[in-house]
């Protein structure tokens, strides 16, 4: 099994802040359960908005989690057919990315096999989103 490695970050408002925020000592081991694919204008604004609740990780909270005993992150990827980056997500729970890795290549990652939700998220960018 080829394992896969990133910087995760907790509460992280936007990719922004993950990208300025300085790295983590370690990087956590992470394995994807599912591709959460979301057309490009819907991506671009979920990038900005990660503390808001969405759906597609509402319906996917079973999928995603922190497995203790292999110290590995069980996460949804999600990103878009368009682009090469994408991000992956821990939600611990809630129904946004608690804990979240950004991948600027998500070619070097092996995505085969994994299962795809095509996802749309109409509402992204209509409310403020609340403080967590």
């Amino acid at each position: 099994m080829l394992e896969n490695f990133a910087s995760f970050y907790r509460k992280a408002a936007s990719v922004r802040d993950i990208l300025e925020k300085a790295p983590f000592p370690e990087k956590a081991r992470f394995q994807i359960t599912k591709v959460i694919e979301l057309p490009k204008e819907q991506y671009r604004r979920y990038m900005n908005e990660l503390l808001r609740d969405v759906s597609f990780i509402s319906r996917n909270v079973s999928d995603m989690g922190f497995d203790g005993k292999t110290e590995t992150f069980l996460c949804l990827f999600v990103t878009c057919r368009d682009v090469n980056t994408g991000l992956l997500v821990e939600s611990e729970g809630f129904g946004y990315a608690r804990y979240a890795a950004f991948i600027p290549e998500k070619s070097a990652l092996s995505l085969d096999g994994i299962p795809t939700e095509r996802a749309s998220e109409k509402y992204l960018c209509r409310h403020p989103t609340p403080e967590r």
